[in-house]
């Protein structure tokens, strides 16, 4: 399917790395304004070059990449200062349904389960009463 996409994969890791510490720095990103660069670095670590996002080495590596302070980054992830809000927002997603990753939640109210084809989104957006998506993105 990867291939199929035009995205690029890596081998799938021995085990599937605990993403808590991801979401915790995804947070931080959050926070200083660089969340729009951090998301498809990590999306593009674990997918595309096989590396453990769980690891709080390779999520130094990251974070630093997009600007972020590395010493602001260790205190982060050890403190789970972000932790509550992870869990409450983990929490409301199960109240709508989610059950599995990806999941997308739409307008707060509908839930597309699963990797879906552009299709799927056009229809959801739509019967949200959005704009109609023209498949160029």
């Amino acid at each position: 399917m990867f291939e199929a996409a035009g995205l690029p994969h890596a081998e799938p890791l021995e085990k599937v790395p605990n993403s808590r510490k991801a979401l915790m720095l995804a947070e931080l990103a959050r926070e200083r304004g660089v969340f729009d660069e951090l998301h498809p670095r990590l999306f593009d670590a674990y997918w595309g070059r096989g590396r453990d996002i769980g690891d709080e080495q390779v999520l130094i590596e990251e974070g630093t990449a997009v600007g972020l302070d590395a010493a602001e980054i260790v205190d982060v992830l050890r403190d789970q200062r972000y932790l509550d809000g992870i869990e409450g927002q983990t929490r409301a997603a199960i109240g709508l349904g989610v059950n599995g990753v990806p999941a997308w939640v739409i307008d707060q109210r509908l839930l597309v389960p699963g990797a879906q084809p552009h299709e799927v989104f056009a229809r959801v957006l739509e019967q949200a009463g959005h704009a109609a998506l023209d498949g160029s993105s």
